[in-house]
């Protein structure tokens, strides 16, 4: 080979490496620029480890993200569109007016960012995806509006929250929990967003806060931003060197709130737990569903079970809770003692706040107990704490059932079960000619926590207060507006509502009989605006 035909290939492969390394350290995203959704292209940093574009979702379809590129499973940090995932064909544009647009297969568009003063965009080696303006200004980020995620560098402000995903990496769409830190008084809390219910896990900082996943030392800490000390401190160690490994900080499907590492050498195939704000996931509220039972033996992966009785609306979404094998009104003139069964749940409870007790029994064992459960329709079940000899009798609908060590230790739960094969539910089979009648009894003014529960709030079990309080206030709608399937048929779930205010109506004079149930669930009997300042929950 001549030395001018060596002197050539070098000069070739000199040139060729420089325009590589050109390319891969551009990281400036014009005006103009776009991306098809199901063509495999992104805009990544200039490192390579996070990618901008169309994450593709199990269902097929997109969604607008920034995920881990250089790792195996590709973790998503941040999306734009979670509750309204894209077609295939879907455009995401930069605009040459500077506007950041999803515009899906069908049309339809979503402006991520209106603005008209966008020069350029860019994807960061951060994580953080910006627009910046003619004198490289950022004005729009990724890192205001985060999801379920925060990365190195990231902080959390007064009145910003985390939401959950719904289902871990099936279903990205906003799930049940949500971390926040208060703008009222600066306290960081997890708690189950959709009710009303009190935080589970809650830091009570308090004053003008931030909360800061620092990118030197990896640790996450609440901020006292008048003198810039440290509130809370969560991390406590980390895997070093800090720049051999991934990190992030979400709040999970579990409602808990993790940070996570995953080491960017061979063989890391998963992200580790290096800190998390609960180290008993079933202490979670909601964390089973109505009439659902949890157990972690390992505290780190959740079972979820029916109740004795109880069978799962969705056996792969354990968190829509279980519904009744048979619906029984204990308190029917009909009913007898042989219609149902007293089971024993060993080391189980069911708290929920003191709303959650029916009736709290002092000084008695756990026969006293389970007769007190016997003898009381309106109580479904009761839990005997051993320690204080306590029986606490419960409301319906049951939540928050679970098993824990030490928690449940010395605690018993007896759960009353309707008998399947009884005359009194082959008496209610043949006296039903159709699901209506089923539903009525339902909604039968004893278990008409039921209606609350388990048919007029499906998909969120706990939301009994929040129901009623909007109807008081004339916006019913607001707690059905994520919900298409039920919004579609608005009328017929308006009036399930007010048939289950009208059975609990503090007077009882004032309660529908069950024929006249029946009447108003079937549209034969008007619905009247029910007495909503004297409805009770049972």
């Amino acid at each position: 080979m001549s030395v001018t035909r060596i002197l050539l290939w070098i000069f070739t492969f000199i040139l060729s490496s420089l325009f590589s390394c050109a390319q891969m350290n551009n990281s400036t995203i014009d005006l103009g620029s776009s991306i098809i959704a199901g063509s495999n292209s992104s805009w990544k940093s200039p490192s390579g480890d996070f990618a901008f574009g169309f994450y593709p979702l199990v269902t097929g379809k997109y969604l607008v993200g920034i995920w881990f590129d250089k790792i195996s499973e590709k973790t998503l940090v941040w999306s734009a569109n979670r509750d309204d995932p894209a077609g295939k064909g879907s455009s995401i544009k930069l605009s040459l007016t500077g506007q950041l647009v999803l515009t899906h297969s069908n049309g339809t568009e979503l402006f991520i960012y209106n603005g008209t003063s966008t020069n350029s965009a860019s994807m960061k080696d951060d994580g953080n995806f910006v627009l910046q303006n003619l004198s490289s200004g950022v004005i729009w980020e990724s890192f205001d509006f985060p999801t379920d995620t925060i990365l190195l560098g990231q902080a959390l402000m007064m009145g910003q929250k985390l939401y959950s995903n719904a289902n871990d990496t099936v279903d990205y769409s906003t799930g049940q929990y949500a971390l926040e830190i208060q703008e009222m008084d600066g306290n960081v809390l997890l708690y189950a967003f959709r009710f009303s219910n009190p935080a589970y896990w809650y830091t009570a900082t308090k004053g003008n806060v931030s909360l800061v996943f620092n990118q030197t030392t990896a640790f996450m800490y609440v901020i006292s931003e008048e003198d810039n000390s440290t509130a809370f401190k969560m991390t406590s160690t980390v895997p070093t060197p800090i720049s051999d490994y991934y990190h992030r900080a979400t709040i999970n499907d579990k409602g808990n709130f993790q940070q996570l590492a995953f080491y960017k050498g061979n063989g890391a195939s998963q992200w580790d737990v290096v800190w998390e704000a609960i180290s008993q996931p079933c202490t979670v509220d909601n964390i089973c569903g109505v009439f659902g039972f949890c157990t972690s033996p390992d505290n780190k992966i959740v079972n979820c079970t029916c109740l004795p009785g109880y069978s799962p609306w969705d056996p792969n979404i354990p968190s829509k809770g279980c519904y009744p094998n048979v619906v029984m009104d204990f308190c029917a003139t009909n009913s007898l003692a042989s219609d149902f069964a007293i089971e024993r749940l060993d080391d189980s409870d069911f708290p929920n706040s003191d709303f959650a007790n029916l009736a709290k029994i002092e000084q008695t064992d756990e026969d006293g107990c389970r007769k007190e459960v016997m003898d009381d329709c309106f109580c479904v079940a009761g839990v005997f704490n051993g320690a204080t000899n306590v029986c606490y009798k419960k409301r319906m609908p049951l939540v928050n059932g679970r098993r824990s060590d030490p928690g449940t230790n010395n605690m018993v739960t007896f759960l009353k079960v309707p008998v399947e094969d009884n005359s009194w539910s082959r008496k209610d089979k043949k006296e039903s000619p159709s699901s209506a009648v089923l539903l009525a009894s339902f909604l039968s003014c004893s278990v008409l926590a039921v209606l609350f529960a388990v048919i007029a709030i499906y998909h969120h079990p706990l939301a009994q207060h929040w129901i009623l309080s909007c109807l008081r206030a004339g916006n019913l709608e607001t707690t059905v507006s994520h919900d298409f399937e039920v919004s579609s048929d608005y009328k017929r779930f308006e009036r399930m509502v007010m048939v289950g205010v009208w059975c609990i109506c503090s007077n009882p004079t004032l309660r529908p009989s069950i024929k006249k149930v029946v009447q108003m669930l079937e549209g034969t009997v008007e619905v009247d605006v029910p007495p909503l300042n004297d409805a009770q929950m049972f």
